[in-house]
């Protein structure tokens, strides 16, 4: 039988192995792409792939603790997780040292579901305040840090995650599970509060239940269908903190015939979450768990939908390949609401407002709407040409996006008028009309590349030289007066190129030496605030180096050192002027496994993020912890952990299995002032740069490094032919480990407190 490369949709994850992965003519199956997303670390794609590669498998996810995507992507060398939710509805990373000083929705790396991007805007507004995905979805998740190919982009010099639902069975299967987590909110990690009156009551303000069911399959030879739902509700692990998510998704699949296939899905998901944000140090040593913030909340909708026609043709022992034609696109929609002192955690009244109070005329709460709609359409062909002496893999192809953005803000302000018995009754919410915070945009943008795999010497040497060249188009509309009477349009177009080279050689079969280099880039924002927008194109130039071994099925060990070099890149950190950075490090990972049963993953990062250009900070954001402007070149890039440990194993013993993880993460700086000792001084603001904000914090220092340990055994409970019943117990930072963060979206001072201990009891049923 011929056999038909592989395609590269836009469903799928790409993936530069040694050797072109060939595959007889894909069966009617809705996981047909699990070879270009492969299963694990075992799998041929991770072991010839020419850059850092990890797979979090499905066992790895579902059986060593995860409590949340969030939760499993810190067992990925270079990852850096702020999980300041537990729940992984708006997660906050960086990679290899770069977005920790964003506003804390992950603009460092290309995050995809299924290989399509899910961000807002994927150009002008790189973030993640929408995350449509949700955990008892997941079947796992591949993550690179190099060796990409150049149809992904723009921002991918922190690699490519790419989260992989569950796919369409072969047989028509069902499945209802359930979730209940249980937080220890009292300072000491326990799970109910001595002082509460009403003990049920007070347990049952520290649950969250994740509710599950599915059903799908192939229904012949041709069609094939899954539905999915997902719901969350309850308690996040902060008190009041109630937490309320959705997720529906419809995946099908047709299948013509051997050469040709249609795979499509529709999503809606929507969630609600109190956003407690950060405390001030009292109130952190009294009970980090406590919501000083009751007015800060997030929630937000998507509706995503898509489909993907893909022809195999030819024969690719000679001449042959695919061509896939794919649309996707989403409506989604943003709320974020927070008040006037989220900058604030002043506690002395004598110095200004105290972030706690909300009875005072002039304070305002505000409410961020956004709606972005996408449309993208994107042909692809992958081509090969194989003779006796050279096999080439061409690929070429485009993308062209249409994004409609709007931007609005509503306000409800406390005049003194509000005010009866010293409490402020808040009015209704009122549209801002200031031009500023009424736009639309409406921008496109085409994406042109093309690569050719050269493999030599029966593919013992493969170099893969490549080319992506970006249009982008924005055109702005903004009232020009506050009736909104005459609107102002500005067009605005950039072009940025974006080369790439990846490396292979393997002087045995189960030995890979790789080095590639990648262009990539972050084209002007417009996100939340004023202070960080950006005008300008920041530009990331990323080398890798590195090998990795693998022994049959029981060993798989990788090395690589990296340097990341970023030109006008905005790094927040109260830093509002583009500098100049280099990052660099190494990073070992580890798999062994001994026996049968038994898996060890062990991985250690190092990394030196520094300012390289000679720029003077603005003193003003530090005035009262330095009075006068002072050089940051040299300085380490906030928010960044030079040192991080991790630790994971599994065994199995007949239907139990018992699952570890752990990581560690080092201090880090909070500031661009690499200040150890930590301080806060509060002081006037001024509106212009802060959103409307007259009065704000800024605190400084180290902040601490912590270890998280967690647990989880496993077990299949009962099985009659296809009907099963499994279960799970799982503890998470089983020693309450007392940490915290900082520079998270609508918290960017003081000290945002991560989960403490929690409970999580699972039971499944599959028939």
């Amino acid at each position: 039988m011929k056999r038909i490369l592989v395609s590269l949709v836009v469903l799928s994850h790409s993936a530069h192995g040694m050797k072109t992965h060939n595959l007889e003519r894909v069966e009617a199956s809705g996981v047909a792409n699990d070879k270009e997303a492969p299963l694990s670390w075992r799998s041929k794609e991770v072991r010839n792939y020419m850059g850092s590669r990890t797979v979090i498998s499905n066992k790895q996810l579902t059986k060593s603790a995860n409590q949340s995507i969030e939760e499993a992507l810190q067992n990925v060398p270079g990852v850096h997780i702020r999980n300041a939710t537990g729940i992984g509805a708006v997660p906050s990373f960086s990679v290899r040292g770069f977005g920790g000083g964003s506003s804390g929705h992950s603009n460092t790396a290309m995050v995809l579901v299924n290989g399509i991007p899910i961000y807002v805007a994927p150009y002008v507004d790189i973030s993640i305040p929408i995350f449509p995905v949700t955990f008892q979805s997941v079947d796992r998740i591949s993550v690179t840090k190099g060796g990409e190919s150049v149809r992904y982009g723009p921002n991918v010099f922190g690699g490519v995650i790419n989260v992989i639902t569950k796919g369409i069975p072969t047989k028509w299967e069902s499945q209802v599970s359930e979730r209940a987590t249980f937080w220890g909110k009292s300072e000491n990690g326990g799970f109910f509060n001595q002082n509460s009156k009403n003990l049920d009551k007070s347990l049952a303000n520290n649950m969250l239940f994740d509710t599950y069911l599915r059903t799908g399959g192939m229904m012949n030879k041709h069609f094939g269908i899954q539905a999915q739902v997902n719901w969350l509700k309850g308690q996040g692990f902060r008190y009041n903190s109630p937490t309320n998510i959705q997720n529906y998704m419809l995946d099908s699949l047709y299948q013509i015939n051997d050469n040709n296939k249609i795979t499509a899905f529709f999503q809606y998901y929507n969630y609600f979450m109190a956003d407690p944000g950060t405390l001030g140090i009292a109130a952190y040593n009294q009970n980090r768990f406590q919501n000083n913030r009751p007015n800060n909340n997030k929630s937000g909708r998507a509706k995503r939908w898509g489909a993907v026609y893909q022809n195999f043709f030819g024969d690719t022992d000679k001449i042959g390949g695919d061509f896939t034609f794919s649309y996707y696109g989403h409506d989604m929609s943003r709320d974020f609401q927070f008040d006037s002192n989220f900058l604030n955690v002043n506690t002395n009244p004598k110095l200004g407002p105290v972030y706690t109070d909300q009875n005072y005329a002039g304070f305002f709460i505000f409410d961020h709407l956004r709606r972005y709609i996408m449309n993208a359409f994107e042909p692809n062909l992958n081509l090969v040409v194989n003779t006796s002496k050279v096999k080439q893999t061409f690929n070429v192809g485009m993308r062209f996006i249409t994004i409609d953005m709007y931007f609005r803000l509503d306000q409800s302000t406390c005049e003194k008028t509000d005010i009866f018995n010293g409490v402020c009754r808040m009015p209704p919410f009122v549209l801002s009309k200031t031009p500023s915070n009424n736009q639309n945009l409406f921008n496109n943008y085409t994406a042109v590349w093309l690569s050719d795999k050269i493999e030599l010497f029966d593919s013992k040497l493969v170099i893969t030289p490549g080319i992506r060249y970006t249009f982008l188009n924005y055109t702005n509309k903004e009232p020009e007066k506050h009736d909104f009477s005459v609107w102002n349009t500005t067009k605005k177009r950039q072009n940025e190129w974006s080369p790439g080279l990846n490396i292979g050689y393997k002087p045995m079969e189960n030995w890979i030496w790789y080095a590639n280099y990648r262009r990539s880039f972050i084209p002007p924002q417009h996100t939340m605030l004023g202070i960080s927008r950006t005008n300008y194109n920041q530009i990331f130039n990323e080398i890798e180096v590195g090998q990795r071994y693998s022994y049959k099925n029981l060993l798989s060990f990788n090395t690589n050192y990296f340097v990341i070099f970023a030109n006008r890149y905005y790094a927040g950190g109260y830093s509002p002027q583009p500098i100049n950075a280099r990052s660099q490090g190494v990073e070992l990972e580890l798999y062994y496994a001994p026996i049968r049963g038994l898996q060890f993953h062990v991985a250690y990062t190092y990394i030196d993020a520094r300012i390289t250009s000679n720029a003077d900070d603005i003193a003003y954001y530090f005035t009262g912890i330095v009075n006068k402007p002072f050089d940051i070149k040299g300085k380490r890039l906030p928010y960044v952990s030079p040192n991080q440990f991790i630790f994971d194993m599994m065994y199995t013993y007949k239907h139990t299995t018992f699952g570890i993880s752990s990581y560690f993460y080092s201090r880090a700086y909070s500031s661009m002032l690499n200040q150890a000792k930590s301080q806060t001084v509060c002081l006037p603001l001024n509106p212009k740069y802060t959103g409307g904000l007259e009065y704000g914090c800024n605190s400084v220092g180290l902040l601490p490094l912590y270890f998280v340990l967690n647990v989880q055994v496993s077990s299949v409970l009962w099985q009659s032919g296809r009907h099963k019943i499994t279960g799970s117990l799982q503890i998470n930072n089983l020693f309450n480990m007392k940490y915290y963060f900082r520079g998270i979206g609508t918290s960017p001072t003081g000290r945002e407190p991560a989960p403490g201990r929690s409970i999580t009891a699972y039971l499944n049923y599959e028939f």
